[in-house]
């Protein structure tokens, strides 16, 4: 009777053992499919932020380009005044220095 009982303390334990072994398996391949999980979460989100980032930086370009083409309107808007009002005095001061000249 105590050879039965101790083959059967023998018999739990290994059950014991083997169920422990399969604990630790599990417990391994939960946390190797976690991390996998997590590097396909941070992959997605890093070509989300990389979109993004492209977009803000099109929108950027975009904003950037439309500026230069206005600043260049401008900037020709005032040349073309600059030259009219040159054209204005230069026509005062060839008045005035032929003016200047023909009276002396």
């Amino acid at each position: 009777m105590a050879e039965a009982i101790l083959k059967e303390i023998a018999a739990v334990e290994e059950q014991a053992d083997v169920i422990e072994a399969q604990a630790q398996q599990k417990a391994k391949d939960i946390i190797s499919s976690a991390r996998k999980e997590a590097a396909v979460l941070i992959e997605k989100e890093v070509e989300k932020a990389e979109s993004e980032a492209k977009s803000i930086i099109q929108k950027a370009e975009e904003k950037a380009s439309k500026d230069i083409v206005d600043i260049k309107m401008d900037t020709q808007a005032k040349c073309s005044e600059i030259k009219t009002k040159a054209g204005v005095k230069m026509n005062e001061a060839v008045d005035l220095i032929v003016g200047r000249i023909v009276k002396r």
